[in-house]
């Protein structure tokens, strides 16, 4: 009998020793049955162990890859911390300890898969993915679910999770999807709780440094060395297509983006915009006070009042103005803010040319001259 009994002890701590616990790292998350991935809404939530209640309506599922493939909601670092099994879930900007208030433990059952559970004493409340029914579901809502507890089967295979490294060099990368054309580039705000270098070619990114309202210029600046975290920025690229603008999520960032005027929003949860959830979280878009990026009426980029917005939108960025500012601030370098307008009339010092002869009143035309150790130039 203590053979048999010394066998099993081996073959348990074995079995322990084997199982693949996972590493701090970002990840997706996925359900293995639902095969939908877990996104993070809101900031709020709670879950009571010793009864029935929990509200986890701060974490949804989409099953859609085209929408979580640019969704930094869909980002989850996970942190050991200091409690067997116990780990933190952390994105946008919170983490599943503050919302829930215990650690999430995770149990290997084999195949890569992972059960998540909170424990407290005996009381064990095992997360899961649940449809969504609702009978003005629309086509998008049919593909979402909801976080529960309430699966009562203990061997529920909706209880087991894919914990999903995200790597550039993976089909499970994260990648952008701007939407604002000027020229041959396209741009888009961002703003995400992860740093993060370009893994593709051709993109940047910038951050506004100042606004002139008398001008109406933002000045923008770029950003080198990455892009730290929970840093809003505007990204600029040369495609469109996910695949071709893909990020190295938590890699190192160096660059800096001094006096920032871009201000970032993680949620954009309203009661009138997701059926799923009672969580409102959602910044009201103020035009008076507010603007966004798009483009001026000549097409070039520019922080705008007159769009057709509600909210914010989730992960985005905008600038703050004050009520009597105008209504467009054209996007422009610190080379080209220092170019200013002057006339005839009301020029002081000598001018030149860029060649630095100098140029008197009636020699004056369009163009760019020299005056007082500045740029203008003369429309």
């Amino acid at each position: 009998m203590k053979r048999i009994q010394l066998l099993l002890l081996t073959l348990i701590c074995t079995l322990a020793a084997q199982a693949q616990y996972p590493d701090d790292g970002y990840y997706r998350v996925r359900s293995s049955v639902q095969k939908r991935y877990v996104r993070v809404i809101d900031n709020t939530g709670s879950v009571n162990v010793q009864t029935t209640d929990a509200d986890l309506d701060a974490l949804c599922t989409q099953r859609s890859w085209d929408k979580v493939v640019s969704e930094p909601a869909s980002i989850i670092y996970i942190k050991k911390i200091e409690e067997p099994n116990g780990y933190d879930l952390q994105s946008q900007g919170t983490g599943s300890y503050e919302i829930i208030q215990y650690a999430v433990k995770a149990l290997p059952v084999g195949d890569g898969k992972y059960r998540c559970y909170a424990q407290k004493s005996s009381m064990v409340k095992y997360i899961a993915d649940q449809e969504i029914i609702d009978y003005l579901a629309t086509e998008e809502t049919r593909e979402r679910g909801r976080v529960v507890t309430n699966i009562t089967d203990d061997k529920s295979e909706l209880r087991n999770w894919d914990l999903i490294p995200v790597n550039a060099e993976s089909d499970n990368f994260f990648g952008l999807q701007p939407n604002i054309k000027v020229g041959n580039d396209y741009y888009q705000t961002f703003y995400a709780s992860f740093p993060f270098t370009f893994a593709s070619a051709g993109m940047s990114s910038w951050y506004i440094s100042k606004v002139n309202e008398g001008r109406g210029e933002a000045i923008i600046e770029e950003v080198t060395g990455g892009v730290p975290a929970a840093t809003p920025v505007i990204i600029k690229s040369t495609a469109q297509e996910a695949e071709n603008n893909k990020l190295n999520v938590g890699a190192d960032a160096t660059g800096s983006a001094p006096n920032n005027q871009l201000k970032g929003v993680y949620f954009c949860n309203p009661l009138d915009g997701d059926p799923q959830t009672n969580h409102y979280n959602a910044k009201v878009y103020d035009p008076t006070t507010m603007r966004v990026l798009g483009k001026a009426s000549d097409g070039s980029l520019a922080f705008v009042k007159d769009v057709d917005l509600k909210y914010i939108p989730s992960n985005t960025a905008y600038i703050t103005v004050s009520a009597s500012a105008p209504a467009v601030f054209k996007v422009v370098t610190p080379e080209e803010a220092a170019i200013q307008s002057i006339t005839v009339d009301s020029k002081s010092g000598n001018i030149y040319d860029l060649q630095g002869r100098e140029v008197t009143d009636n020699q004056l035309s369009r163009g760019v001259y020299i005056m007082n150790g500045r740029k203008y130039v003369v429309k």
